[in-house]
């Protein structure tokens, strides 16, 4: 049997004005050779290559079918369409999936019927996005039980898809699914990537899914992925890697990741928030309103910003261009971030 247990305020020119009378903006821009790891044992990048992308994967075939799949452990697999994954558990009561994948539900329930006969039983919302969970439709069917956590249903009920259904069981900080013998966690570790966003575990098998959080092999997203807080993103990340598990699932990508991988994605949080800093000590506000000579005051914040942007991305770029993926595309939106976090919420 189965069990369920926009302009700127006071507060920003009070900033400026402090960091310019403190002396803490001061007046003031190396690619390494990459490292071993920069080149890809399937396909040697050229030199262009390696000056423009720095690390990279190359994403494999996918073959006839559009997908494939992997058991990761007894009863758990994992599924990927190359770009986009997810997991689902088969037991002897049947199977509980995870983020049925916009546009590929079909080649899920497929996934699904090469490894069992045993009908969907639980579907798990990791977050309301629509990009993870948009044919959750095509299993919402009678019997099929849908969780997620309490602020991913006030989402669900607010958006009114029909493509996503809400949530049957909605839970608080934690809930626990057990079903043929497994055991899954669910737990709400607080903001980060959207309100709601949590980490399904199977601690018999050290596996779990945190979707949107820690790429491996890869920097965030644009702008944290538009994180609604961003200490509590990282909050999120040094939560999870407090669970004992050896392999995730990161929602993206065409493989899973390994604990260690987590915490070198954390490690480029760290470095990112600590670059944000020391180039707001080095970027003058003054300097740049002397080059700039605009009249324009909001011009002037801007062109500092991104001044401050830029030498935050010249820092970090040694270390990581050649470490994680997506650092050219995104590292600037992450110092963007950063330095508006400490505009607004903690100051240097």
């Amino acid at each position: 049997m189965f069990s369920v247990s926009g302009v700127y305020s006071s507060k920003v020119l009070k900033f400026f004005i402090i960091a310019v009378a403190t002396g803490l903006l001061s007046g003031c821009t190396t690619t390494p050779e990459p490292s071993s790891q920069s080149v890809n044992k399937q396909k040697p990048a050229s030199v262009t290559d390696v000056v423009l992308d720095g690390y990279y994967e190359p994403l494999p075939s996918s073959g006839k079918k559009g997908y494939f799949v992997e058991q990761l452990a007894p009863e758990i697999y994992f599924f990927s369409t190359g770009v986009y994954n997810n997991l689902f558990v088969v037991t002897q009561e049947g199977v509980v999936i995870t983020d049925p994948i916009k546009g590929k539900g079909k080649l899920l329930k497929q996934a699904i019927r090469e490894v069992t006969t045993q009908p969907v039983r639980f579907m798990i919302y990791s977050h309301s996005h629509i990009d993870h969970i948009g044919d959750a439709h095509l299993f919402a069917g009678e019997g099929v039980q849908i969780i997620a956590q309490v602020e991913t249903g006030k989402a669900l009920r607010k958006y009114k898809d029909r493509n996503r259904p809400v949530p049957h069981i909605n839970f608080g900080t934690n809930y626990t699914l057990s079903i043929g013998g497994i055991t899954i966690e669910l737990i709400y570790p607080g903001e980060g990537h959207g309100k709601g966003n949590s980490i399904i575990y199977i601690p018999s098998r050290k596996v779990l899914m945190y979707v949107d959080m820690a790429t491996p092999k890869s920097v965030p997203f644009k702008n944290f992925a538009y994180t609604i807080d961003i200490a509590s993103h990282v909050r999120g990340i040094e939560k999870t890697l407090k669970l004992d598990f050896d392999v995730y699932v990161a929602g993206h990508l065409h493989r899973t990741g390994k604990r260690e991988e987590m915490k070198e994605v954390l490690a480029y949080h760290y470095a990112s928030k600590k670059a944000s800093i020391e180039a707001i000590k080095k970027v003058s506000f003054l300097d740049v309103r002397v080059r700039t000579k605009t009249k324009d005051v909001e011009n002037l914040f801007g062109t500092y910003l991104d001044a401050v942007a830029e030498e935050c991305y010249r820092i970090l770029k040694p270390e990581w261009k050649h470490r994680l993926m997506g650092f050219e595309a995104f590292a600037r939106g992450h110092c963007d971030v950063w330095i508006s976090y400490h505009r607004t919420h903690k100051a240097p």
